[in-house]
């Protein structure tokens, strides 16, 4: 299948997470991602599940400034860690060991939920500068994303917390000075935490965006109302990478269906999370049920099967909130992610091919419907786009089993056999 090249130059080299604006609008909005990276390799295109290593640098790796300003000392991140997040743990470089590993390793593990994005720790290191030459991705080597931090601009004032290098590179590096903000355990290290997955959204190619009425984890301001990526940060990661069930493989054809369940008589559905109306719009960190098709080449199979003979209707909605969107320091429009592209809807016989039914109805934001009987065995959805952007949908198999022939006049026999021994007892 033809995927599309990624259409914008990279205008911004890096992004921040700041405690006040720094503007820096881009025209590159919605658009950049990963082309090659070292497990994968190059020609990854738009859509295109990726996976992507990670790791950090030694202390005493050079950090070139990116700022006027910035101080040129070397990485200091690992020991900072070890005395403010940690619990002052011994040296060495197993960081894996470290009790502030894990609030890392999740991030990376919270993107991966919501997106096509796989993510590998890389222990090692070659210990070229951040913002040297050129230092791709090397499997056993270095990471594709590596992680440092120094003294950037004081704990005061224009203060950086954070900055991300866009992709092919992803290299994070975060203010040491930032003592308090960074240290502060509540609610698991929030901040901490919103800083590191903000950071790796402009990694992954997600510039600023800005919204008057929805919450961001993309906004420019840190923001610690709410934990990890939103609507928004997910419908973006999931443009560039495609949902969770592309990862492996994805289900672009039949024989690589993502597997629903089995149709006993319940309900079953995928995509119910991103169906949420619009207000209030929070995504929760335990809300991982987000699918889309991502793009005009994106196809989604879905594979489900009947127990019994039923009568089952077939809904696939467009879903997700309407708000207020713009890039930092731009014009915000009105947004409305369940009105991005015009969704088709098939169910298939096992062979994957047959057509027993389809919607195909015409503009956004409709409920596409098929009604079929279906007897036992192993069905498929097919789901596709017309518009070539992102869009969320839910998918729902629902119905009622068909009673076998028989079953109402034995069960009127049975009726009448009841009432004849009541009689008799009375």
């Amino acid at each position: 299948m033809t995927k599309q090249t990624p259409t914008c130059s990279l205008l911004l080299a890096l992004g921040c997470f700041l405690m006040i604006p720094l503007l820096q609008p881009s025209d590159c909005f919605g658009q950049d991602r990963w082309t090659r990276t070292a497990t994968d390799g190059d020609e990854l295109f738009l859509g295109d599940a990726t996976t992507i290593t990670w790791g950090f640098v030694r202390d005493g790796t050079g950090i070139n400034p990116a700022f006027t300003g910035e101080s040129s000392d070397p990485s200091s991140l690992i020991s900072f860690l070890d005395e403010h997040v940690g619990d002052n743990e011994p040296g060495g470089d197993d960081f894996t060991n470290r009790s502030w590993f894990p609030l890392f390793n999740d991030i990376f593990d919270r993107w991966d939920q919501v997106s096509g994005l796989r993510f590998v720790y890389e222990p090692n290191d070659n210990g070229l500068d951040i913002r040297g030459p050129f230092n791709p991705g090397e499997l056993g080597v270095v990471a594709d994303v590596r992680i440092g931090g120094h003294s950037i601009d004081g704990e005061s004032g224009r203060n950086t917390l954070a900055y991300n290098y866009f992709p092919n590179n992803g290299d994070m590096v975060i203010d040491t000075d930032n003592i308090s903000f960074y240290s502060n355990g509540n609610n698991n290290f929030l901040g901490l935490r919103n800083v590191l997955a903000h950071e790796f959204g402009h990694g992954m190619g997600i510039p600023h965006h800005e919204s008057s009425n929805s919450r961001n984890l993309m906004e420019p301001l840190v923001d610690l109302s709410f934990d990890g990526a939103q609507i928004d940060d997910i419908a973006e990661a999931q443009r560039r990478y495609g949902d969770n069930f592309e990862e492996n493989g994805g289900n672009d054809q039949f024989i690589n269906a993502s597997f629903l369940g089995d149709f006993n008589g319940d309900d079953l559905a995928v995509g119910v999370d991103a169906n949420m109306g619009d207000s209030p719009i929070e995504v929760l960190p335990n809300q991982t049920d987000f699918v889309s098709i991502d793009g005009i080449t994106d196809v989604d199979f879905l594979e489900f099967s009947v127990d019994g003979l039923s009568d089952l209707t077939f809904t696939l909605d467009m879903v997700g909130p309407s708000y207020q969107r713009g890039p930092q320091g731009g014009t915000q429009t009105t947004y409305d992610l369940s009105s991005q592209s015009d969704l088709d809807l098939q169910i298939l016989g096992s062979d994957g091919v047959t057509v027993l039914g389809s919607s195909a109805l015409d503009g956004l934001n409709v409920t596409e419907m098929v009604q079929l009987q279906l007897d036992v065995g192993n069905y498929f959805a097919r789901i596709s786009g017309r518009d070539d952007a992102i869009q969320f949908y839910e998918f729902r198999v629902s119905g009622i089993a068909v009673p076998e022939p028989g079953a109402l006049p034995l069960a009127g026999l049975a009726l009448g056999w009841l009432m004849r021994r009541r009689r008799v007892k009375s």
